[in-house]
């Protein structure tokens, strides 16, 4: 006997698309790993006007596993699906950047070839936790802790619609019971990776743990909505003003978020600690009008006659 009724599951995911008034009438591109999370979404949503993109990086020696799934559960329900198949070589520190770069690139492209009005991905609470632990871990300042349920990226609208319902287990378990085939990827549980180590951690907690780990970091952005407020406020006031670091009020006091925000928004996958932050801040109100500040080995900022150049 089924202990979940999938009407009602089904219905909780579309009001998550009610609370952004998303028409559920539109063209969505979904990007399915083939893993538990991916492959309950696509089935949820498998009556809608769909596209699926898959990626296989062929970095495990089962990855052709997870690419046969994907094509037999859209053949078996008439969805139109893309595949990118990846033959590069990576080196263990920079997979995970990289892969991410190359899947949304895929993502665009896909969503742009069938004129999407949307991209759905499938995060659950476990990711936006991850999330939310590694930039803790990392002593940041972020406007949002973990990751939005509705973004923008390149001009595409991005919504995670299990975002704030369900966890991985609850999936996998949802799987299981209705019988929907999964692929398990064995590098999850390799602790190389920051991202693994912390989900291996999460494991260890009761689900009543978990959910209120979860619930201190909601809790934690509803505070700071008046303070992305005034960040945004500013970063709009100060693109303005060509980013003149003499119109830069070095007394305001969310200038760490300010900074934050700012080098996120013209950098991708930046790292950015709090020393960094200051070091920026130092570089920014020196007395030397003409500088560039190294953020990596690719990224500078440079400064010209104290107006700010990000490339």
């Amino acid at each position: 006997m089924k202990t979940n009724n999938l009407v009602e599951l089904q219905r909780d995911l579309l009001n998550e698309f009610n609370k952004y008034n998303i028409n559920t009438n539109k063209k969505f591109l979904i990007g399915v790993s083939g893993g538990p999370d991916s492959m309950w979404l696509l089935n949820l949503l498998k009556s809608l006007n769909i596209v699926v993109a898959h990626v296989n990086y062929n970095k495990r020696y089962d990855s052709n596993y997870d690419e046969s799934l994907v094509s037999r559960f859209c053949a078996d329900n008439n969805i139109p699906l893309e595949i990118l198949s990846l033959h590069n070589k990576y080196s263990s520190g920079n997979f995970q950047a990289i892969a991410r770069k190359e899947r949304y690139d895929f993502y665009f492209e896909i969503s742009k070839k069938y004129q999407c009005d949307y991209i759905l991905l499938a995060h659950q609470k476990d990711d936006f936790l991850e999330s939310s632990i590694m930039q803790e871990n990392s002593n940041r300042k972020p406007l949002f802790w973990g990751i939005k349920q509705l973004s923008i990226l390149n001009n595409n609208v991005i919504f995670r619609p299990m975002l704030n319902l369900w966890t991985k287990q609850e999936i996998i378990d949802f799987c299981n019971e209705y019988s929907i085939l999964f692929a398990t990827d064995y590098t999850n549980a390799e602790t190389h990776y920051t991202r693994n180590k912390i989900r291996s951690n999460l494991k260890k907690l009761d689900p009543e743990q978990k959910q209120n780990k979860y619930q201190f970091f909601v809790n934690k952005n509803i505070e700071n909505e008046h303070i992305e407020k005034q960040v945004l406020e500013s970063f709009e006031n100060w693109k303005n003003n060509q980013f003149n670091v003499d119109k830069l009020d070095k007394n305001f006091v969310y200038i760490d978020q300010l900074l934050f925000y700012t080098l996120n928004h013209f950098y991708n996958n930046l790292k950015l600690s709090l020393n960094k932050i200051h070091g920026i801040k130092d570089f920014l109100f020196s007395q030397n009008r003409t500088k560039n500040f190294k953020l990596n080995d690719e990224q500078y900022i440079h400064k010209i006659k104290n107006l700010l150049i990000f490339k």
